[in-house]
């Protein structure tokens, strides 16, 4: 056991040793210089002993060998190992070296031919180990001894020995000279590149390591190169153990890390088949906390195109989704702000006036994030005639809902002293010019009505023309216009004036409802003059409904970037004079259950009908519309209420009618309800307070009809 382990523990030292011995380093030269002294010794003693010289020389010859020997263990083992790279100490190995070889030279030059070869080896060695300077010098003391040695002995080598001779010593000298001398200049250069390179490295790890995304790279083979430090901390490991290892165990470890570890996996087996391939995946890991990543993995590409290795890059989003989702969460807020103070511009009921019926529809923008700034009201003059205006405000958001009010409250009290429509508009004009933003303005119309006369007279700004329905079917524009508010200073504005006869009606609506986008594809003038045409003839509030149905069909799934606001006027139809029609189109919402009381009280009064029979009539019109109210609202989109309110022979007829899912009137029978049940009161009230009751409910929509005699 202790034999194992004392030699595990000196093949350890000798691989440390190799390890760390590099080539044209001074370890290097030196055991380079010892290979060759000791093989010069190992061939000198092997010449002695297979030789044929006398026993004297040959035994001088192995005392000088075995000097030398002994020699080589103090100046390999022990002088340079420790004394290190002084000159005195190559100059005393060059001494001595060249002293034992001249020994040997001096004793075997006539036993063993070319024995002047002996100080070859020590001219290599002293090249090696020394400068050039050495590299020099070796060679000519060298070629001195072998002269001074020949000559001394009586017998003087030929012209030609000398001159071969003395060419090997100096070109052995300055091959090894300039070998050493290279390998050292190419151990510098490399050690200067490393240098370099550790020091990119260090910087360029400084620079990853600064950055707020976690980042692995590994290279061509699938080896991890770089883990920084965010990658470190977010994945809760330590970079430098997976340094070196297989890309693939580190991808397992975070797999483990994430909520979908099989996913993550297979995210990467399309590399397999696409090396190249760039890869972008949302990850939710789970350890060491909860987070949101998003990782991005490209190639990573040398200057000439090719593959080097691959670079993943790890955002953490999670900060960044809670303050994407604080701001929504402001932004709703001020979107809501907004929009309820866009309602509350909105004029609560319209202006009752003998002869003159009024119907407003108002459907908002669809999306989260559309607040626009279209608008209407109407304005009573001193005269008794009736402003009816309808405007929409370039843009979106709380600064145009801002610029519709300031138009309104403008308007109105600009109105409290001018009250010719064009001249109105010129002093808005002027008024905005100089208030609203450069990239804002204010598309107008303005008319103002005459109810007794039926005349309007109007002047638009920039807005799109109104139309009126003749009682024949016949649909005339309102062409009279001018540059929209805002836009120039002392602008003019043309006076328009139209007739209205019985039946006809005008139409005023905003870009939203022509501008309704399918596709790309508008909803255009002439859809909205065709429906016009064809549910003129009808009611207003069953145009209002035509044409909202119409542009909500054209939309289809798509969301209505811009309101649709629509204005219809009609004059009374001489048939109806004596037998009042009256509608009202509200939204569906509990909190306008009272706008209809008033409504049908309004309308009852005018009809003179008894307070008792009112009373009831009314209690029966407020159940039908608290149904609508509760069950008759559309799940996700803009819901309303239409009430209808006719006089004829005696008779009251009221219609209340919504757009919600509809309901199974056979599922509640004619009989008061258990008190435990949790509906069907409403409709049994309305069928013991009207004489006749009628409920039509389908998918589009439920309208009740109640009826009773008030004569």
């Amino acid at each position: 056991m202790e034999q194992d382990v004392f030699y595990e523990t000196a093949r350890e030292m000798r691989r440390t040793e190799r390890q760390v011995v590099t080539r044209g380093s001074w370890r290097w030269s030196v055991r380079v210089a010892e290979m060759v002294a000791w093989s010069m010794t190992f061939l000198v003693l092997i010449a002695v002993l297979l030789g044929t010289a006398a026993p004297e020389p040959r035994r001088a010859a192995l005392g000088v060998t075995a000097a030398l020997a002994l020699w080589l263990v103090v100046l390999f083992r022990i002088l340079l190992p420790r004394v290190g790279q002084h000159r005195w100490v190559l100059s005393v190995a060059l001494v001595v070296d060249l002293g034992f070889a001249a020994a040997l030279f001096g004793i075997l030059r006539t036993e063993v031919p070319s024995m002047q070869l002996v100080f070859v080896p020590v001219i290599v060695a002293v090249a090696l180990l020394g400068r050039l300077e050495e590299a020099a010098a070796a060679p000519a003391l060298a070629f001195a001894a072998y002269w001074a040695i020949a000559a001394g002995a009586g017998r003087s080598p030929d012209p030609a020995v000398l001159v071969l001779t003395g060419g090997i010593f100096f070109m052995s000298g300055a091959t090894a000279g300039l070998v050493a001398d290279e390998l050292r200049r190419h151990l510098r250069a490399e050690h200067e590149e490393h240098r370099l390179a550790t020091a990119v490295r260090h910087r360029l790890m400084a620079v990853l390591d600064a950055v707020d995304e976690a980042i692995v790279f590994s290279d061509r083979s699938g080896v991890v190169r770089v883990v920084n430090r965010r990658a470190a901390e977010l994945f809760d490991l330590e970079g430098n153990d997976h340094l070196g290892a297989p890309v693939v165990q580190l991808l397992r470890t975070l797999a483990r890390k994430t909520e979908d570890p099989e996913g993550y996996m297979e995210t990467f087996q399309r590399l397999r088949d696409d090396p190249g391939a760039e890869l972008r995946v949302d990850l939710e890991q789970i350890l060491p906390a909860r987070r949101r990543l998003q990782l991005y993995s490209g190639p990573a590409l040398d200057e000439t195109g090719t593959l080097v290795g691959r670079i993943d890059v790890y955002t953490d989003l999670t900060e960044a989704v809670r303050r994407a989702e604080e701001l929504e969460r402001a932004f709703e807020t001020a979107r809501k702000t907004a929009e309820s103070y866009q309602r509350s511009l909105l004029p609560e009921v319209v202006p009752k006036v003998p002869r003159i019926s009024f119907v407003a529809h108002y459907v908002p923008a669809a999306g989260r994030r559309v607040v626009c700034g279209d608008f209407y009201d109407f304005v009573t003059f001193g005269d008794g005639r009736i402003g009816v205006v309808l405007g929409d405000v370039v843009g979106v958001g709380p600064e145009a809902v801002g610029d519709a009010a300031l138009a309104r409250y403008t308007l109105e009290s600009f109105a409290t002293e001018e009250s010719d429509p064009a001249r109105l508009l010129r002093r808005l004009n002027d008024y905005f010019a100089t208030r609203l933003a450069p990239e804002r303005f204010v598309r107008l119309f303005l008319g103002v009505l005459d109810p007794e006369r039926a005349v309007l007279e109007y002047a638009s700004a920039g807005h799109v023309p109104p139309v009126v329905s003749r009682s024949a079917q016949d649909v005339e524009w309102l062409e009279e216009g001018g540059i929209p508010l805002g836009v120039e200073e002392d602008a003019e504005y043309k006076l328009g004036r139209v007739e209205l006869r019985p039946g006809d009606m005008l139409v005023l609506y905003t870009d939203g409802v022509t501008e309704a986008s399918r596709r790309g594809r508008p909803f255009g003038q002439g859809r909205f003059t065709d429906i016009v045409r064809d549910y003129g003839i009808g009611t207003p509030g069953e145009l209002s409904q035509a044409i909202r149905r119409s542009v909500d069909s054209w939309v289809g799934g798509e969301s209505m970037r811009d309101d649709l606001a629509i204005l219809i006027c009609q004059v009374a139809p001489d048939e109806a004079l004596e037998e009042p029609t009256r509608e009202l189109v509200l939204p569906n919402e509990t909190a306008r259950l009272r706008d209809i009381r008033g409504f049908v009280v309004s309308f009852l009064a005018d009809a003179r009908v008894s307070v008792d029979v009112a009373t009831e009539i009314q209690l029966a019109v407020g159940e039908a519309a608290g149904n609508a109210a509760r069950h008759g609202r559309k799940g996700d989109g803009w819901s309303e209420v239409r009430v209808r309110c006719r006089y004829a022979d005696g008779r009251v007829t009221v219609t209340v009618a919504d757009d919600g899912p509809g309901f199974d009137p056979g599922a509640v029978g004619d009989d008061l309800p258990d008190k435990f049940a949790s509906g069907g009161r409403g409709l049994f009230l309305m069928r013991q307070l009207m004489e006749n009751v009628e409920i039509d409910a389908s998918r589009d929509g439920t309208t009740v009809t109640m009826s009773r005699s008030v004569g």
